[in-house]
């Protein structure tokens, strides 16, 4: 009998702007992808324990310090997801 994994999850914190198309990516790649508004970021983070954190680069600092700041969320990576517009 083979055990299938749980997909890699993913938290995506952003500032309240619409992410949908970001989020149906990652699910189609096969991610588990949960998000959250900053303000929650580090209660959503410390609950979930996701694998990688996607971070809107607009957020401020104040969260990516916070989430590294914490025990329990310090050893989670964090990628910024910018806004690069038409190419």
């Amino acid at each position: 009998m083979t055990k299938t994994r749980p997909p890699p999850s993913v938290l995506l914190i952003h500032n309240g702007d619409s992410y949908h198309a970001h989020i149906e990516h990652l699910t189609e790649a096969g991610l588990s992808v949960s998000e959250t508004h900053a303000d929650e970021a580090l209660r959503k983070a410390t609950v979930l324990q996701p694998q990688i954190i996607i971070l809107d680069f607009g957020c401020d600092g104040e969260t990516t310090a916070a989430l590294k700041a914490h025990p329990e969320t310090a050893h989670i990576p964090v990628i910024a997801l910018a806004d690069l517009g038409p190419s």
